[in-house]
């Protein structure tokens, strides 16, 4: 997919280009007027006066319309394109299998849905995260682990920013230097992924979202949010 194509898919983004056309001429000079110009300043020559597109300083006014900077959605989502497809793969389903552990962890402590608040979601979310990270860490040396991210392709997936998903499209994990690492989503689910051993009874929440984490290139970070009835819950970060 041509990267002004993607750009378009993930962003909605719009651009043109004006094309200003000037009518060339021809003027046929006597000899006689021709000692008369070249006396004349150079100012009047057009050859010598700055283009009328022209920026001061040089250069067309036109000069880098499409050499634009990316945006960080733009740019982590070209990165994440780049990224070896098996350990995009891997590390994303890593990241889901931690997801829906803990997210399975905490429905299995709610005993009445309708009497558990959003604070006790979050206080149980961070108390397991933790739990789901290490065992996903496990399974991602496991060879089963190994043979499903050789054979399935996971790329950035924009249907999980809509219903029923409602994933945020971006987050960011902080890196042990203090700069942080841009988070694109790349899979969500509302129910149980396929290599997953537990489920969600969508008690307390409606979907699990998936980011890879990147910075300078490298897939350096996984995150996970969960999303109750409440809406996106905190992001939770590992570090690969």
């Amino acid at each position: 997919m041509h990267v002004r194509t993607r750009r378009a898919l993930a962003l909605g983004m719009t651009g043109g280009i004006l094309a200003v056309l000037v009518p060339a001429c021809t003027i046929h000079l006597r000899p006689a007027d021709r000692e008369e110009i070249e006396d004349e300043p150079a100012e009047n020559d057009p050859a010598e006066r700055p283009d009328e597109d022209s920026e001061p300083g040089g250069g067309s006014a036109t000069d880098g319309v499409d050499d634009e900077p990316l945006s960080p959605e733009e740019q982590a989502y070209e990165e994440l394109l780049n990224v070896d497809p098996q350990e995009l793969a891997l590390k994303t389903m890593a990241t889901s299998y931690a997801a829906v552990m803990v997210a399975s962890l905490v429905e299995s402590q709610v005993l009445d849905p309708a009497a558990v608040d959003e604070g006790a979601i979050a206080s149980l979310t961070e108390q397991y995260a933790l739990t789901g990270w290490d065992a996903a860490r496990t399974w991602m040396e496991t060879p089963e682990a190994v043979t499903l991210a050789a054979n399935d392709g996971i790329y950035p997936n924009f249907a999980c920013f809509d219903e029923p998903y409602s994933c945020p499209q971006t987050t960011e994990c902080p890196l042990s230097n203090g700069e942080q690492a841009f988070c694109m989503v790349t899979y969500c689910d509302k129910g149980a992924c396929p290599w997953c051993p537990w489920g969600l009874g969508n008690l307390v929440f409606k979907s699990v979202c998936a980011y890879g984490c990147l910075k300078h290139g490298n897939h350096v970070a996984g995150a996970f949010i969960l999303v109750s009835h409440f809406g996106p819950g905190e992001k939770h970060c590992t570090y690969w």
